[in-house]
């Protein structure tokens, strides 16, 4: 920023080289007191612009920092927002009645009077969980815009004014001087050329060590630039099709997960839409989310015919896996007992090939023999017992008392 206008940092140096390699300041006779006079009303001038200007920019840096602050403040209250209505579709999808969001239904937690034609009354049509989600996502971006178009506002404004406060400083270090030598004798050194020329000399160093400063950051992004290129060029080698081994693979693991997703009663849609994405080899169905699309329920079955279905698939092709699974009580969600029957006897085949599924559940030690049937399974009572047991006796790292 030169005299308010940005200037490339090659015309810069040129300037400030020029500007140092003056000839040293001549005697204040040569100069003339006249001359002297009028650098002084043109400086002091100059002063009172700059000054005014500064104060300007200062007060636009002010207003830009406090309308991001202002931003800050917003985004944060947008993203809790957000997420508590995220919270509320979960809880949703998990089951919950949605007549906790209807006045009409409920009564007030205090007092237990009804809620119905409180203040109000109808209020009218009012926006879903979903679309007050899409609405908070909308004025999120919408913010988040506002709030980078201030953030450079800001920063513009704060590299116009240290530039501004720079000039004022040798603005006023250069009237100091002529006013020296408006009251020296002839026969000394101009104490403004004198000034002028340091002047030069410290901003020709301070752009100096500026520049190769940059030049320093430019460099390592090149190098950075470098490493990215070659990366990339190592992608573009690697083959662009899928192996058939992996084809086969994913083939199995999602006609497994098919079989138990039938067999352990799927019922939000048809089994045959889920599939197993080729990126990500996740449970997916085309278009919609599994984790919010399907009932609570579902969702159970899905993970555990996910996560068995890759037990079985590692076992037969002899892949790299532990071949133990363990599932804290897979019939949450009211998984009713046939299909948790399917479920259990389903799990139980793991040890026909030397594999160990461990499955906690509330129910009787009766029950689940039933349930089992002639299943090679192994129930475990525990009764009141719990697993982990709090430490009795004296522990040795103790300090003894008294």
């Amino acid at each position: 920023m030169v005299d308010e206008q940005w200037t490339s940092d090659g015309e810069v140096l040129r300037t400030l080289q020029e500007a140092a390699a003056t000839t040293p300041a001549q005697q204040v006779a040569e100069v003339g007191y006249d001359l002297i006079s009028q650098h002084l009303a043109d400086q002091e001038a100059e002063l009172m612009r700059l000054t005014t200007m500064a104060k300007i920019v200062e007060q636009n840096l002010s207003l830009n920092e406090r309308q991001v602050a202002i931003l800050d403040g917003r985004i944060a209250a947008l993203t809790d927002e957000k997420a508590k209505n995220q919270d509320i579709k979960t809880l949703l999808r998990l089951g919950a009645s949605s007549d906790i969001f209807d006045l009409d239904a409920v009564d007030c937690p205090t007092c237990h009077q009804p809620l119905s034609n409180v203040e109000a009354g109808s209020v009218g049509p009012i926006l879903d969980v979903d679309a007050t989600i899409s609405l908070l996502s909308s004025q999120l971006r919408t913010f988040e815009e506002m709030r980078r178009q201030a953030q450079k506002a800001a920063i513009e404004s704060r590299v116009s004014y240290k530039a501004i406060q720079r000039a004022v400083d040798i603005h006023r270090m250069e009237i100091r001087a002529l006013r020296v030598d408006l009251v020296v004798p002839e026969d000394f050194p101009s104490a403004g050329g004198i000034a002028k020329q340091v002047a030069a000399e410290m901003r020709l160093s301070e752009f100096t060590r500026a520049r190769e400063s940059v030049q320093d950051l430019l460099s390592e992004m090149q190098d950075l630039a470098n490493s990215i290129l070659e990366v990339r060029i190592e992608l573009l080698d690697l083959p662009s099709v899928i192996p058939q081994d992996d084809y086969r693979r994913r083939d199995l693991l999602q006609k497994a997960m098919r079989e138990q997703l039938t067999d352990f009663g799927f019922s939000s849609y048809t089994a045959a839409l889920v599939s197993i994405d080729e990126e990500t080899l996740r449970p997916e169905r085309e278009g919609l989310n599994i984790d919010t699309d399907a009932s609570a329920s579902d969702v159970v079955r899905t993970k555990i015919a996910y996560l068995n279905g890759i037990r079985e698939v590692a076992g037969l092709l002899d892949a790299q896996h532990p071949g133990f699974l363990m599932l804290d009580e897979p019939r949450q969600h009211e998984l009713d007992e046939d299909h948790f029957r399917a479920t259990l006897r389903r799990l139980a085949q793991c040890s026909l090939v030397g594999d160990q599924v461990i499955a906690t559940s509330a129910a009787s030690v009766d029950a689940l023999s039933v349930m089992l049937g002639s299943a090679p399974a192994n129930v475990i009572d525990l009764g009141g017992e719990r697993l982990i047991k709090p430490i009795t006796g004296a522990d040795p790292m103790d300090f003894a008392r008294g």
